[in-house]
């Protein structure tokens, strides 16, 4: 299997958030602004993440408050592994997706049928840790 470069992972990880944004409450998309959030690689050859509702660009790799991001924790820490994924290319745990337990409820609010179809259209995702090998 050939070796995986940043460019491609990038290319990956904005699949899996296009994915995302096309389900249930459609996180990562602005339908004020008509736009999808997406990683890129800046001149200066650095990650960043592009906020679908402010437009601008996020440091992903930042630990404290990340300015100009619309979204809460829970998309924080995707947005944080996908980046480490497109860094180092340390797959995602698919955990971020569900099914959770009864004492965490619904986290993103999807509902059962969407976050299944997001599951579904993710199932091949480079980015994401297969479920039966949850060590690799």
């Amino acid at each position: 299997m050939a070796k995986s470069t940043k460019s491609s992972r990038i290319a990956e990880a904005n699949q899996l958030i296009l994915h995302v944004s096309n389900f249930g409450r459609r996180f990562f998309y602005s339908a004020r602004f008509d736009r999808v959030a997406f990683f890129e690689i800046t001149v200066g050859g650095r990650i960043r993440f592009v906020d679908d509702f402010t437009g601008r660009r996020v440091n992903p790799f930042r630990e404290m408050r990340w300015e100009n991001f619309s979204h809460g924790g829970t998309l924080k820490r995707l947005v944080a592994d996908l980046a480490r994924y497109i860094d180092k290319g340390e797959r995602i745990h698919p955990g971020h997706f569900g099914p959770w337990t009864l004492s965490y409820g619904d986290l993103w609010g999807y509902g059962a049928e969407a976050m299944a179809r997001v599951n579904a259209a993710i199932a091949e995702s480079p980015c994401v840790r297969r479920r039966d090998s949850e060590a690799a």
